[in-house]
């Protein structure tokens, strides 16, 4: 703030004689008045800057402070969902294990936990007659098993798998399968049809994919290799984000 120079002024209007020196002894008081007030506010202005400088710097901290704690809270939500993804996981392959337990135990069913991939793999002639894309009875009675497990789950992609050996189709089927490809194909899109058309699963969650013989689980080199790699498979998958 600028100074008030008033004493120079009444030193010249006394001067001139144009006041008196009780005059001018009272504009010079008020003169020195006005200066120190001067003094007084441009020193309360500094101060007043410093406090916002200061209270500026404490917001950028607290700023700083509730970035960090929201980011925590974040990550604590992530954990503690991902800690619930796991536990209901867990309590659907505890499901599908007594569910399945007499077929699991004729080796016709196996549970497969991993990370964050549940498998249920079936070997074909439980679900299919020999030669057939039709699901049998006995394979309807498994899936329905499997659907009662399976439909309140909403935080899941269902990926029904088909898998063949190496052996070529060479039967009356070729004309409808010429390879492993369409017939592994097929037996997927079948189970998919029937976990949506009659165990009444979200269509939006199921998808059929083939794999003809090419992610085998075993040589096919043996009887007993090739009847492991005939298989159907329902994998349960994250939802893709």
């Amino acid at each position: 703030m600028r100074k008030i120079h008033v004493f120079p002024f009444v030193a010249f209007l006394l001067l001139t004689g144009c006041v008196s020196q009780a005059t001018f002894d009272m504009k010079a008081k008020e003169a020195d008045t006005l200066v120190a007030l001067s003094d007084n506010l441009q020193g309360q202005v500094k101060m007043l800057t410093g406090e916002v400088d200061m209270l500026k710097k404490q917001q950028s901290a607290l700023q700083a402070e509730k970035a960090a704690v929201e980011k925590e809270r974040d990550l604590l939500s992530q954990k503690a969902e991902k800690a619930e993804q796991l536990e209901r996981a867990t309590q659907t392959y505890q499901d599908l294990q007594k569910k399945l337990e007499k077929e699991i135990q004729e080796g016709k069913v196996q549970l497969t936990e991993m990370k964050n991939r549940l498998t249920m793999t079936m070997v074909d002639k439980i679900i299919f007659p020999s030669g057939s894309t039709d699901i049998s009875k006995d394979g309807k009675l498994v899936l329905d098993k499997v659907v009662s497990i399976l439909k309140d789950i909403k935080d899941k992609r269902i990926q029904v798998e088909g898998h063949t050996d190496n052996v070529p189709i060479v039967s009356a089927l070729k004309k409808r399968f010429p390879t492993n490809w369409e017939l592994s194909t097929a037996r997927a899109t079948e189970v998919v049809r029937y976990l949506q058309e009659q165990g009444g699963l979200d269509a939006t969650l199921l998808s059929a994919t083939g794999y003809s013989e090419y992610q085998p689980v075993a040589p096919n080199d043996t009887d007993d290799g090739k009847h492991k790699n005939r298989r159907i498979e329902i994998v349960l998958l994250p939802l893709v984000q």
